[in-house]
């Protein structure tokens, strides 16, 4: 059909820079239906023949958030980071995700998840939004999806030792109607014009990744 929106399936992860490019990528391409929720790994779906051309996008890595204003604990080492997380009043983490389940891992490594006072597990979205509602002292997911969320501040990554990146990657579905609208969206996430976006939306674009990072 004529004018028919283009559908992006998008994980959180994409959220700001799909959503602050919008009017620019629709310029070029028409109308865009965006729907956010949890994807599963384009690898698997390629693997599955469910979709083509895949491209690497970028990365993230995990941080940690306050609510707007106040006071930003330091996480600057391992034990800093220990130390913030315990004297919380409240912590908040995704149930799935990359994020949430590298959370869960790591506070079980460090032999604190039964000492932190009350801990908020989000089922699905942002936890940035538990965070800005005064739900949860502090909120941990991946930087590129606290960055979106208005009412916080981000405190930071996690310190180097603790860190982890999530690698994203943008694929055509193999039954897509328009697949060179598919295509031309792609080009234009892994442009130089969108480079700014991805950096202010919490992700290193794929340019500027080491090539065996992928």
């Amino acid at each position: 059909m004529a004018g028919a929106a283009t559908v992006v399936l998008s994980s959180l992860a994409l959220k700001g820079v799909l959503e602050k490019s919008r009017s620019a990528f629709e310029a070029a391409l028409g109308p865009l239906e965006l729907r956010f929720d949890a994807t599963q790994a384009l690898e698997d779906l390629r693997k599955d023949g469910a979709v083509t051309e895949v491209r690497a996008l970028g990365s993230s890595g995990v941080g940690l958030a306050v609510r707007a204003g106040a006071a930003k604990p330091d996480i600057g080492s391992a034990e800093a980071l220990v130390r913030a997380l315990l004297a919380a009043s409240s912590v908040a983490h995704s149930k799935v995700g990359a994020s949430g389940l590298y959370f869960r891992s790591l506070i079980e490594r460090f032999g604190i998840a039964d000492q932190l006072k009350k801990r908020i597990v989000v089922e699905k979205g942002p936890v940035g939004l538990v965070v800005a509602a005064g739900e949860a002292e502090i909120g941990v997911q991946q930087l590129c999806e606290l960055a979106p969320v208005r009412g916080i501040d981000i405190v930071g990554p996690f310190p180097p030792p603790l860190q982890t990146r999530t690698y994203f990657s943008a694929g055509i579905a193999a039954q897509a109607k328009n697949p060179q609208a598919a295509r031309q969206l792609i080009g234009l996430l892994t442009s130089e014009e969108t480079r700014a976006a991805m950096i202010e939306g919490g992700m290193q674009p794929a340019a500027d990744q080491p090539r065996d990072s992928f």
